[in-house]
Protein backbone atom coordinates (compact mmCIF):
# COMPACT_ATOMS: atom_id res chain seq x y z
CA UNK A 1 0.00 0.00 0.00
CA UNK A 2 1.28 3.46 -0.91
CA UNK A 3 1.41 6.10 1.81
CA UNK A 4 0.23 9.51 0.57
CA UNK A 5 1.31 12.99 1.60
CA UNK A 6 0.10 16.42 0.48
CA UNK A 7 1.98 19.69 0.91
CA UNK A 8 1.82 23.25 -0.37
CA UNK A 9 4.34 26.02 -0.78
CA UNK A 10 4.94 29.39 -2.36
CA UNK A 11 7.33 31.30 -4.53
CA UNK A 12 7.32 34.65 -2.72
CA UNK A 13 8.50 37.59 -4.84
CA UNK A 14 8.78 41.31 -4.24
CA UNK A 15 6.20 43.21 -6.27
CA UNK A 16 8.76 45.09 -8.38
CA UNK A 17 8.02 43.55 -11.77
CA UNK A 18 11.17 44.94 -13.37
CA UNK A 19 13.52 43.44 -10.79
CA UNK A 20 11.80 40.90 -8.54
CA UNK A 21 13.62 39.36 -5.60
CA UNK A 22 12.72 35.85 -4.46
CA UNK A 23 12.46 34.67 -0.85
CA UNK A 24 14.51 31.60 0.07
CA UNK A 25 15.18 30.21 3.54
CA UNK A 26 18.41 28.78 4.89
CA UNK A 27 17.45 25.69 6.92
CA UNK A 28 19.49 23.30 9.05
CA UNK A 29 17.61 20.02 9.34
CA UNK A 30 17.66 17.75 12.40
CA UNK A 31 20.09 15.51 10.52
CA UNK A 32 22.51 18.43 10.27
CA UNK A 33 21.94 18.78 6.54
CA UNK A 34 21.81 22.38 5.34
CA UNK A 35 19.48 23.38 2.51
CA UNK A 36 18.11 26.47 0.78
CA UNK A 37 14.36 26.15 0.34
CA UNK A 38 11.15 28.03 -0.30
CA UNK A 39 8.41 28.06 2.36
CA UNK A 40 6.33 24.87 2.17
CA UNK A 41 4.89 22.17 4.38
CA UNK A 42 2.24 19.52 4.84
CA UNK A 43 -1.47 20.24 4.72
CA UNK A 44 -3.22 20.06 8.05
CA UNK A 45 -6.42 17.95 8.29
CA UNK A 46 -9.21 19.62 6.31
CA UNK A 47 -6.88 22.29 4.94
CA UNK A 48 -6.78 23.22 1.26
CA UNK A 49 -3.44 23.86 -0.50
CA UNK A 50 -4.06 27.61 -0.84
CA UNK A 51 -4.53 28.15 2.89
CA UNK A 52 -1.64 25.80 3.67
CA UNK A 53 0.73 27.79 1.46
CA UNK A 54 -0.22 31.05 3.21
CA UNK A 55 0.20 29.44 6.62
CA UNK A 56 3.62 28.01 5.78
CA UNK A 57 4.91 31.39 4.57
CA UNK A 58 3.70 32.98 7.80
CA UNK A 59 5.09 30.23 10.05
CA UNK A 60 8.45 29.61 8.40
CA UNK A 61 9.32 33.14 7.28
CA UNK A 62 7.22 35.25 9.66
CA UNK A 63 5.78 36.97 6.58
CA UNK A 64 2.04 37.69 6.64
CA UNK A 65 1.82 40.70 4.33
CA UNK A 66 1.57 38.70 1.11
CA UNK A 67 -0.84 38.80 -1.81
CA UNK A 68 -2.09 35.92 -3.92
CA UNK A 69 -0.86 36.39 -7.50
CA UNK A 70 -0.97 33.05 -9.36
CA UNK A 71 -1.18 29.29 -9.09
CA UNK A 72 1.94 27.56 -10.40
CA UNK A 73 0.76 23.95 -10.45
CA UNK A 74 1.34 20.73 -8.60
CA UNK A 75 4.54 18.78 -8.24
CA UNK A 76 4.05 15.01 -7.78
CA UNK A 77 6.61 12.30 -7.10
CA UNK A 78 7.16 8.88 -5.52
CA UNK A 79 9.70 7.97 -2.85
CA UNK A 80 10.41 5.40 -0.15
CA UNK A 81 9.54 6.42 3.41
CA UNK A 82 11.93 5.94 6.32
CA UNK A 83 10.35 2.59 7.23
CA UNK A 84 10.57 1.30 3.67
CA UNK A 85 6.93 1.96 2.73
CA UNK A 86 6.30 3.29 -0.79
CA UNK A 87 5.02 6.86 -0.63
CA UNK A 88 3.54 9.41 -3.00
CA UNK A 89 3.66 13.15 -2.44
CA UNK A 90 2.02 16.15 -4.06
CA UNK A 91 3.08 19.77 -3.54
CA UNK A 92 0.86 22.59 -4.78
CA UNK A 93 2.79 25.80 -5.49
CA UNK A 94 1.51 29.37 -5.53
CA UNK A 95 3.03 32.72 -6.41
CA UNK A 96 2.64 35.31 -3.67
CA UNK A 97 3.93 38.86 -3.96
CA UNK A 98 4.79 41.31 -1.22
CA UNK A 99 5.85 44.90 -0.68
CA UNK A 100 8.08 44.10 2.28
CA UNK A 101 11.22 42.06 2.84
CA UNK A 102 10.90 42.07 6.63
CA UNK A 103 11.05 38.42 7.72
CA UNK A 104 11.45 36.47 10.94
CA UNK A 105 12.63 32.92 10.15
CA UNK A 106 11.30 30.17 12.45
CA UNK A 107 14.47 29.13 14.24
CA UNK A 108 12.66 26.38 16.16
CA UNK A 109 12.13 24.68 12.79
CA UNK A 110 15.75 25.12 11.77
CA UNK A 111 15.32 28.21 9.60
CA UNK A 112 18.33 30.33 10.40
CA UNK A 113 18.28 33.03 7.71
CA UNK A 114 16.08 34.53 5.01
CA UNK A 115 17.51 35.56 1.64
CA UNK A 116 15.94 37.85 -0.97
CA UNK A 117 17.72 36.96 -4.17
CA UNK A 118 17.49 38.13 -7.75
CA UNK A 119 16.01 35.49 -10.04
CA UNK A 120 19.24 33.95 -11.44
CA UNK A 121 20.79 33.74 -7.99
CA UNK A 122 17.63 32.23 -6.52
CA UNK A 123 17.53 29.56 -9.19
CA UNK A 124 21.15 28.68 -8.58
CA UNK A 125 20.84 28.68 -4.79
CA UNK A 126 17.71 26.53 -4.46
CA UNK A 127 18.54 23.04 -3.23
CA UNK A 128 15.73 21.19 -5.00
CA UNK A 129 15.52 20.97 -8.83
CA UNK A 130 11.72 20.61 -8.66
CA UNK A 131 11.48 24.06 -7.11
CA UNK A 132 13.52 25.52 -9.94
CA UNK A 133 10.76 24.49 -12.34
CA UNK A 134 8.14 26.28 -10.24
CA UNK A 135 10.41 29.32 -9.99
CA UNK A 136 10.70 29.36 -13.78
CA UNK A 137 6.91 29.34 -14.08
CA UNK A 138 6.62 32.21 -11.62
CA UNK A 139 9.22 34.23 -13.50
CA UNK A 140 7.39 33.61 -16.80
CA UNK A 141 4.23 35.10 -15.27
CA UNK A 142 6.16 38.07 -13.88
CA UNK A 143 7.96 38.69 -17.19
CA UNK A 144 4.67 38.65 -19.09
CA UNK A 145 3.19 41.23 -16.73
CA UNK A 146 6.33 43.39 -16.75
CA UNK A 147 6.02 44.20 -20.47
CA UNK A 148 3.25 46.83 -20.10
CA UNK A 149 3.63 46.75 -17.05
CA UNK A 150 0.56 45.12 -15.45
CA UNK A 151 0.92 45.07 -11.65
CA UNK A 152 -0.61 42.08 -9.91
CA UNK A 153 -4.16 42.84 -8.82
CA UNK A 154 -4.60 43.46 -5.11
CA UNK A 155 -8.40 43.35 -5.53
CA UNK A 156 -8.10 39.86 -7.00
CA UNK A 157 -6.01 38.78 -4.03
CA UNK A 158 -8.54 40.11 -1.55
CA UNK A 159 -11.42 38.47 -3.41
CA UNK A 160 -9.71 35.08 -3.59
CA UNK A 161 -8.74 35.20 0.08
CA UNK A 162 -12.30 36.00 1.12
CA UNK A 163 -13.88 33.26 -1.01
CA UNK A 164 -11.29 30.72 0.17
CA UNK A 165 -11.84 31.44 3.87
CA UNK A 166 -15.63 31.71 3.76
CA UNK A 167 -15.98 28.91 1.23
CA UNK A 168 -14.12 26.50 3.50
CA UNK A 169 -16.64 27.17 6.26
CA UNK A 170 -19.61 26.89 3.89
CA UNK A 171 -18.74 23.38 2.70
CA UNK A 172 -17.67 22.03 6.10
CA UNK A 173 -20.60 19.60 6.15
CA UNK A 174 -19.62 18.09 2.79
CA UNK A 175 -16.25 16.33 3.27
CA UNK A 176 -15.88 15.41 -0.42
CA UNK A 177 -16.72 18.89 -1.72
CA UNK A 178 -14.16 21.40 -2.90
CA UNK A 179 -13.79 24.83 -4.44
CA UNK A 180 -11.31 25.71 -7.17
CA UNK A 181 -10.03 28.85 -8.85
CA UNK A 182 -9.55 28.67 -12.62
CA UNK A 183 -9.05 30.82 -15.71
CA UNK A 184 -6.82 33.88 -15.86
CA UNK A 185 -7.17 34.43 -12.10
CA UNK A 186 -5.37 31.12 -11.57
CA UNK A 187 -2.87 31.39 -14.43
CA UNK A 188 -1.52 34.79 -13.33
CA UNK A 189 -2.64 36.82 -16.36
CA UNK A 190 -5.73 38.39 -14.77
CA UNK A 191 -6.31 41.94 -16.06
CA UNK A 192 -8.29 44.51 -14.10
CA UNK A 193 -11.42 45.60 -15.97
CA UNK A 194 -11.16 42.87 -18.59
CA UNK A 195 -10.86 39.46 -16.93
CA UNK A 196 -13.49 37.63 -14.94
CA UNK A 197 -12.77 35.58 -11.82
CA UNK A 198 -14.08 32.02 -12.19
CA UNK A 199 -14.62 29.68 -9.26
CA UNK A 200 -15.84 26.10 -9.53
CA UNK A 201 -17.23 23.71 -6.93
CA UNK A 202 -17.55 19.93 -7.09
CA UNK A 203 -19.21 17.08 -5.16
CA UNK A 204 -21.87 19.46 -3.92
CA UNK A 205 -25.63 19.14 -4.55
CA UNK A 206 -26.70 22.21 -6.57
CA UNK A 207 -29.75 22.80 -4.38
CA UNK A 208 -27.91 22.36 -1.08
CA UNK A 209 -27.58 25.13 1.47
CA UNK A 210 -23.80 24.95 0.99
CA UNK A 211 -24.10 25.58 -2.76
CA UNK A 212 -26.44 28.51 -2.29
CA UNK A 213 -24.17 29.91 0.41
CA UNK A 214 -21.17 29.65 -1.93
CA UNK A 215 -23.04 31.61 -4.60
CA UNK A 216 -23.79 34.30 -2.01
CA UNK A 217 -20.16 34.38 -0.85
CA UNK A 218 -18.83 34.85 -4.39
CA UNK A 219 -21.46 37.50 -5.19
CA UNK A 220 -20.78 39.47 -2.03
CA UNK A 221 -17.00 39.26 -2.49
CA UNK A 222 -17.28 40.51 -6.07
CA UNK A 223 -19.48 43.40 -4.97
CA UNK A 224 -17.06 44.31 -2.20
CA UNK A 225 -13.82 44.08 -4.15
CA UNK A 226 -14.85 44.97 -7.71
CA UNK A 227 -13.89 42.23 -10.20
CA UNK A 228 -16.64 40.30 -11.96
CA UNK A 229 -16.81 36.86 -10.38
CA UNK A 230 -18.97 33.78 -10.79
CA UNK A 231 -19.30 30.29 -9.33
CA UNK A 232 -19.90 27.21 -11.50
CA UNK A 233 -21.07 23.89 -10.07
CA UNK A 234 -20.08 20.54 -11.55
CA UNK A 235 -22.73 17.84 -11.76
CA UNK A 236 -22.16 14.13 -11.03
CA UNK A 237 -20.82 13.57 -14.55
CA UNK A 238 -18.39 16.49 -14.51
CA UNK A 239 -20.60 18.73 -16.63
CA UNK A 240 -22.12 22.08 -15.71
CA UNK A 241 -24.97 21.64 -13.22
CA UNK A 242 -26.90 24.56 -14.72
CA UNK A 243 -27.68 22.55 -17.88
CA UNK A 244 -26.75 25.47 -20.15
CA UNK A 245 -25.58 23.33 -23.04
CA UNK A 246 -22.56 21.55 -24.52
CA UNK A 247 -20.23 24.57 -24.44
CA UNK A 248 -20.51 24.90 -20.67
CA UNK A 249 -20.26 21.13 -20.12
CA UNK A 250 -17.11 21.05 -22.26
CA UNK A 251 -15.52 23.91 -20.33
CA UNK A 252 -16.43 22.38 -16.96
CA UNK A 253 -14.88 19.00 -17.82
CA UNK A 254 -11.77 20.73 -19.11
CA UNK A 255 -11.39 22.75 -15.91
CA UNK A 256 -11.84 19.70 -13.67
CA UNK A 257 -9.14 17.84 -15.61
CA UNK A 258 -6.79 20.78 -14.96
CA UNK A 259 -6.94 20.65 -11.14
CA UNK A 260 -3.29 20.55 -10.10
CA UNK A 261 -2.19 21.99 -13.44
CA UNK A 262 -3.79 25.42 -13.66
CA UNK A 263 -6.94 25.03 -11.57
CA UNK A 264 -6.10 25.73 -7.94
CA UNK A 265 -7.79 24.14 -4.94
CA UNK A 266 -8.66 26.93 -2.52
CA UNK A 267 -11.13 25.12 -0.23
CA UNK A 268 -12.17 21.58 0.61
CA UNK A 269 -11.10 18.30 -0.95
CA UNK A 270 -9.77 17.45 -4.40
CA UNK A 271 -12.25 16.24 -7.03
CA UNK A 272 -12.45 12.54 -7.80
CA UNK A 273 -10.33 11.82 -10.89
CA UNK A 274 -12.53 11.38 -13.92
CA UNK A 275 -12.89 7.87 -15.30
CA UNK A 276 -14.68 8.96 -18.45
CA UNK A 277 -12.71 8.66 -21.72
CA UNK A 278 -11.10 11.75 -23.15
CA UNK A 279 -13.34 13.47 -25.66
CA UNK A 280 -12.16 12.83 -29.20
CA UNK A 281 -14.59 14.84 -31.34
CA UNK A 282 -12.32 17.84 -31.67
CA UNK A 283 -14.08 19.11 -34.79
CA UNK A 284 -17.41 18.88 -32.99
CA UNK A 285 -16.08 20.85 -30.03
CA UNK A 286 -14.79 23.56 -32.36
CA UNK A 287 -18.21 23.67 -34.03
CA UNK A 288 -19.79 24.37 -30.63
CA UNK A 289 -17.34 27.21 -30.02
CA UNK A 290 -17.97 28.58 -33.52
CA UNK A 291 -21.73 28.58 -33.03
CA UNK A 292 -21.39 30.49 -29.76
CA UNK A 293 -19.09 33.10 -31.36
CA UNK A 294 -21.34 33.63 -34.39
CA UNK A 295 -24.46 33.93 -32.24
CA UNK A 296 -22.86 36.47 -29.92
CA UNK A 297 -21.51 38.58 -32.76
CA UNK A 298 -24.93 38.61 -34.47
CA UNK A 299 -26.72 39.82 -31.34
CA UNK A 300 -27.81 43.45 -31.44
CA UNK A 301 -26.28 45.66 -28.77
CA UNK A 302 -27.77 48.81 -27.33
CA UNK A 303 -24.91 49.89 -25.10
CA UNK A 304 -21.14 50.07 -25.22
CA UNK A 305 -20.87 47.71 -22.27
CA UNK A 306 -22.85 45.07 -24.19
CA UNK A 307 -20.50 45.37 -27.16
CA UNK A 308 -17.51 45.08 -24.87
CA UNK A 309 -18.99 42.01 -23.19
CA UNK A 310 -19.51 40.35 -26.57
CA UNK A 311 -15.90 41.03 -27.58
CA UNK A 312 -14.63 39.59 -24.29
CA UNK A 313 -16.74 36.44 -24.57
CA UNK A 314 -15.93 35.79 -28.22
CA UNK A 315 -12.22 36.22 -27.53
CA UNK A 316 -12.63 33.85 -24.59
CA UNK A 317 -13.99 31.30 -27.09
CA UNK A 318 -10.88 31.87 -29.19
CA UNK A 319 -8.68 31.13 -26.17
CA UNK A 320 -10.73 28.01 -25.41
CA UNK A 321 -10.18 26.74 -28.95
CA UNK A 322 -6.42 27.17 -28.71
CA UNK A 323 -6.28 25.48 -25.33
CA UNK A 324 -8.47 22.65 -26.59
CA UNK A 325 -6.00 21.95 -29.38
CA UNK A 326 -3.06 22.00 -27.00
CA UNK A 327 -4.61 19.77 -24.32
CA UNK A 328 -5.51 17.14 -26.90
CA UNK A 329 -1.87 17.02 -27.99
CA UNK A 330 -0.01 17.61 -24.71
CA UNK A 331 -2.26 17.61 -21.60
CA UNK A 332 0.62 18.61 -19.33
CA UNK A 333 1.43 21.88 -21.17
CA UNK A 334 0.60 25.12 -19.39
CA UNK A 335 -2.32 27.04 -20.84
CA UNK A 336 -1.20 30.65 -20.54
CA UNK A 337 -1.68 32.17 -23.99
CA UNK A 338 2.06 32.53 -24.75
CA UNK A 339 2.47 28.81 -24.02
CA UNK A 340 -0.51 27.96 -26.23
CA UNK A 341 0.84 30.05 -29.10
CA UNK A 342 4.23 28.36 -28.83
CA UNK A 343 2.69 24.88 -28.61
CA UNK A 344 0.74 25.51 -31.84
CA UNK A 345 3.80 26.69 -33.76
CA UNK A 346 3.98 23.70 -36.11
CA UNK A 347 0.26 23.33 -36.84
CA UNK A 348 -0.82 23.93 -40.45
CA UNK A 349 -3.86 26.03 -39.42
CA UNK A 350 -1.78 29.15 -38.76
CA UNK A 351 -4.76 31.55 -38.84
CA UNK A 352 -5.86 30.51 -35.35
CA UNK A 353 -2.32 30.72 -33.97
CA UNK A 354 -1.75 34.19 -35.43
CA UNK A 355 -5.03 35.43 -33.97
CA UNK A 356 -4.12 33.98 -30.59
CA UNK A 357 -0.76 35.74 -30.80
CA UNK A 358 -2.49 39.05 -31.56
CA UNK A 359 -4.93 38.54 -28.70
CA UNK A 360 -2.10 37.76 -26.30
CA UNK A 361 -0.37 40.99 -27.38
CA UNK A 362 -3.62 42.87 -26.79
CA UNK A 363 -3.94 41.47 -23.28
CA UNK A 364 -0.28 42.05 -22.53
CA UNK A 365 -0.79 45.73 -23.41
CA UNK A 366 -3.57 46.04 -20.84
CA UNK A 367 -6.70 45.14 -22.89
CA UNK A 368 -7.88 48.75 -22.79
CA UNK A 369 -8.69 49.47 -26.45
CA UNK A 370 -12.21 48.09 -26.92
CA UNK A 371 -12.23 48.93 -30.64
CA UNK A 372 -9.20 46.72 -31.15
CA UNK A 373 -10.93 43.98 -29.14
CA UNK A 374 -13.92 44.15 -31.46
CA UNK A 375 -11.66 43.94 -34.52
CA UNK A 376 -10.02 40.84 -33.09
CA UNK A 377 -13.39 39.30 -32.18
CA UNK A 378 -14.82 39.49 -35.71
CA UNK A 379 -11.86 37.38 -36.93
CA UNK A 380 -12.68 34.52 -34.56
CA UNK A 381 -15.40 32.66 -36.54
CA UNK A 382 -13.22 32.50 -39.65
CA UNK A 383 -10.23 31.19 -37.69
CA UNK A 384 -12.39 28.51 -36.07
CA UNK A 385 -13.82 27.40 -39.42
CA UNK A 386 -10.34 27.16 -40.93
CA UNK A 387 -9.07 25.11 -37.99
CA UNK A 388 -12.08 22.79 -38.08
CA UNK A 389 -11.51 22.23 -41.81
CA UNK A 390 -7.87 21.25 -41.26
CA UNK A 391 -8.87 18.79 -38.55
CA UNK A 392 -11.56 17.19 -40.71
CA UNK A 393 -9.16 16.88 -43.63
CA UNK A 394 -6.57 15.23 -41.41
CA UNK A 395 -9.17 12.79 -40.07
CA UNK A 396 -10.27 11.77 -43.56
CA UNK A 397 -6.78 10.78 -44.72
Amino acid sequence: MTRRYASAGAVVATDDLSSPHILLLDQIRKTGERQIVAPKGRLEPGEAPFEAAKREVAEEAGLTDTHYSAYLGQEAYMFTDNDGTPAAKTVDWFLFTTGTTATTPARDEGFVQAHWLEAPAARQAASHPQFQQMLDRALAVITWRAAHPLPFSRTLSRLVNQVAAEGQAAIAGHPDAGVGLCGSAARGDFIEGWSDVDFIAWNLPPTSVAAMTLHEIVGEAAQRHGPRASLHLADNHGGDARRLGPLYDMKMRAVLRRVGLDTAMIAGAAPTPTTSPELTDLAGDLAVLHEFAVTRLATSHRTGSEREDTARRVLSVLSSAGRLLVTRRAPEVGLRLPDVVEALRDRPDSELRLLLRDYDAYRRAGASDIEQAKRLAVRVPGALVATKRVIEQSASR
